[in-house]
């Protein structure tokens, strides 16, 4: 004859949830250029400007990401192949990702452009 089982213990286990964190590097790694490369905070209407962004995963390993939206719509912006800025790379804790991304036309005003960084997919 078989025994029922019982219960005699138990433990519970948790695994917290590995987070990355992406920083963007100070102003002198992330800036606007125009087509020489050098770095411009002035541009003319539809000269094209390219845009690079230095960030840091301040977290655990994980997918870093890296948005560049025009501030006044929201949108994100995308390059004169109607490519959007918006990558994504998988970094080590402390290591550095440069995301440079080529071209945009300049439009005929004042172009307020937000970088925004994060983590995850």
């Amino acid at each position: 004859m078989a025994l029922a089982r019982a219960k005699d213990s138990e433990r519970t286990l948790t695994i917290t949830l590995a987070a990355g964190k992406g920083v963007i590097i100070d102003a002198a790694r992330t800036y606007t250029f125009d087509e020489a490369f050098n770095p411009i905070t002035k541009a003319a209407p539809e000269q094209k400007v390219g845009v690079y962004v230095t960030t840091r995963n301040d977290g655990d390993t994980d997918y870093i990401w890296v948005t560049v939206k025009d501030k006044d719509t929201g949108a994100i912006i995308k390059t004169t192949n109607n490519i959007p800025a918006d990558a994504e790379v998988f970094l080590d804790k402390g290591k550095e990702w440069g995301y440079q991304i080529n071209w945009f036309l300049m439009p005929a005003k004042t172009w307020n452009l937000l970088v925004e960084a994060g983590h995850g997919r």
